[in-house]
């Protein structure tokens, strides 16, 4: 352990010495900043997998440190499942370059770090595939299950693949979770899956979401068990989703535990499809659908009316035919590696064309963002036709125009547009 009354300023003084061999300098002061913050309500201790420090693994500081306290976390490639559910635990990465925590998330109970309070900083995390499991559609409308019995919710979860960070606990009631300048990659499930709990304060800030697998970058749900208010924000993040229909899913559970959602400058870098067979029919997303927003007359409509967070010069969607389409999956597919580099996305919508092959079929409504309620058929009074889940004033400079904050429309969009 790390005492401040003993060597805290020496230790960042050669906590500085190694950002600049490392060459990401422009980390040293944030860091030094947030452990001067956090130390004030508990105690630092050092994650070095060459075994100098107080741990060698981040699981292993986590079961052994108490409430409160902060792990810095040294370069290095931690393979472990990390979990962090009935007390808050600080994990300090020194550079996400060179922290990274990886695992297999094939299986939803096991992966790279389940988490409901405290503050993540500079990792690079990863969830990956050991086969197919993230190239199968894993939708979440079979409620085959029985909400009461624990061993019952826990089968039903344990069919479906992991999302690299998962925060869904009663713990978390009334706490806050900070996960800030990370990057969060995922074959499988979700980046990030988030079931809110009463009172609870959730912030991704600085991040960049990558998702592989056939679910996207981002999943909210309030619990039907809590009747406080909870709060979502996302701020000065990129999602960069390269195969899943929806970018993001926000469900509703019910009423008693509304939730705040705000989206500030978030680029999202995304796909659709043409053929809407991969889309899902329950969708309540009451948001001009993919459909309307290509015309590029909506689109002036929408940046003239405040909705647009991208420049003026930039297109919302952009077209792109299916020998592109099949192109581009093999430079996807030839990756081996989460951590080299991804592909280029336009920032956007990237609308992959069928050809000959496209299919439609009834009842189902292209859109980038998934929205649910418990409900089948039911409309809320909040975010694009959700039940208790709102879109605060504060939402603005998105890419995608329902992530911004409502403002009045000069006139109704038609078909004909």
């Amino acid at each position: 352990m790390i005492s401040l009354r003993k060597s805290y300023i020496l230790f960042l003084t050669s906590l500085a010495g190694m950002f600049l061999l490392l060459g990401s300098a422009v980390h040293a002061a944030e860091v030094t900043d947030i452990l001067s913050e956090v130390v004030q309500e508990g105690a630092l201790y050092e994650v070095k997998p060459d075994g100098t420090g107080d741990f060698v693994a981040i699981q292993e500081g986590v079961d052994s440190v108490a409430s409160g306290d902060t792990l810095l976390i040294y370069p290095g490639v931690y393979e472990e499942n990390v979990i962090i559910e009935n007390k808050t635990v600080n994990l300090i990465g020194v550079d996400p370059e060179y922290c990274i925590l990886t695992a297999n998330s094939d299986n939803y109970h096991h992966i790279p770090l389940t988490i409901t309070a405290g503050r993540v900083y500079g990792l690079t995390i990863c969830g990956t595939s050991a086969g197919d499991a993230g190239k199968k559609v894993y939708g979440i409308g079979d409620m085959s299950y029985d909400s009461a019995d624990p061993e019952s919710v826990y089968a039903w979860q344990n069919r479906y693949p992991g999302y690299v960070i998962h925060v869904d606990h009663a713990y978390a009631a009334g706490k806050t979770l900070i996960i800030e300048n990370c990057r969060i990659m995922s074959e499988n499930n979700y980046c990030i899956g988030i079931g809110c709990w009463e009172g609870q304060t959730i912030e991704i800030r600085g991040c960049e979401l990558l998702s592989k697998g056939v679910s996207g970058c981002l999943f909210v749900h309030n619990n039907a068990l809590g009747t406080g208010k909870s709060q979502v924000e996302v701020k000065n993040t990129e999602f960069k989703n390269y195969v899943s229909p929806y970018v993001m899913v926000v469900h509703s559970e019910g009423e008693s535990n509304p939730i705040d959602l705000t989206f500030q400058n978030v680029k999202v870098y995304t796909v659709a499809y043409e053929s809407n067979d991969c889309y899902n029919s329950s969708n309540t997303n009451t948001w001009l659908p993919l459909d309307l927003i290509s015309h590029v007359s909506v689109q002036t409509m929408l940046a003239e009316e405040g909705y647009m967070g991208m420049q003026e010069s930039s297109r919302l969607v952009h077209r792109y035919t299916q020998d592109e389409h099949i192109q581009f999956n093999k430079e996807l597919e030839a990756q081996d590696s989460l951590l080299e580099d991804w592909p280029k996305l336009e920032e956007g919508i990237t609308y992959w064309e069928s050809g000959s092959d496209k299919q439609q079929v009834p009842g189902k409504v292209r859109h980038s963002i998934d929205m649910k309620n418990a409900d089948e058929g039911m409309f809320g009074d909040g975010w694009c036709g959700l039940a208790s889940i709102y879109l605060t004033e504060d939402s603005s400079g998105n890419t995608l125009p329902e992530m911004n904050y409502p403002r009045p429309m000069a006139g109704s969009v038609t078909e004909s547009e």
